[in-house]
């Protein structure tokens, strides 16, 4: 039996960060907080507050909010695309249900790097290899998971080895995605 079996939205607004694009309120059938550790585990980037209990992730460039019983989400595409998002999210939960005997729970909060504690790990020599102006403007599209580590290219010439090496472990630690040869 599925834990939930409806997810419907309820409001459709247009999105503010992308004026072509839609947001979306939907609402659960039934109070998902018990899955939501769950859920913390098994969906790569999520941020979850247990104390809320609140997680947010993003799912390609769409932000999306999730709270006990609905879910908040933005930068969507269209109407069709609220709704596959919709489904999806209600197929993980009731997954992540299923499977929850051979899932850790996870309470860890993520912790979100800020733009200087990623700046200060880079070359700093404006190289603009990665397609942005400065290091800082890369650090923050890092931080934010806008870009990835793989973009500096100077990281990887061989002079910044440590640097590299203590960026890689600081965003691994955090949550963020790492190639996995390192």
């Amino acid at each position: 039996m599925a834990f939930i079996s409806e997810v419907k939205i309820v409001q459709i607004m247009p999105c503010i960060a992308m004026s072509e694009r839609i947001r979306f309120i939907a609402e659960f059938d039934r109070d998902i907080s018990e899955i939501m550790p769950y859920l913390n585990t098994v969906i790569d980037g999520a941020i979850y507050n247990h104390a809320g209990p609140n997680l947010t992730i993003k799912k390609q460039e769409r932000m999306i909010g999730i709270s006990p019983n609905k879910i908040a989400a933005g930068k969507v595409i269209d109407l069709k695309d609220a709704q596959e998002l919709t489904v999806w999210l209600k197929d993980l939960i009731n997954d992540c249900y299923e499977k929850r005997e051979t899932i850790k729970p996870s309470i860890e909060r993520r912790k979100r790097l800020g733009a200087l504690d990623v700046y200060k790990l880079l070359p700093a020599n404006n190289c603009k290899k990665c397609a942005e102006l400065t290091c800082m403007a890369f650090a923050v599209k890092l931080a934010q998971e806008q870009a990835g580590i793989m973009q500096c290219a100077e990281l990887f010439s061989g002079d910044y080895n440590e640097k590299r090496d203590v960026l890689l472990n600081t965003l691994k630690s955090c949550g963020y995605k790492v190639p996995a040869v390192f």
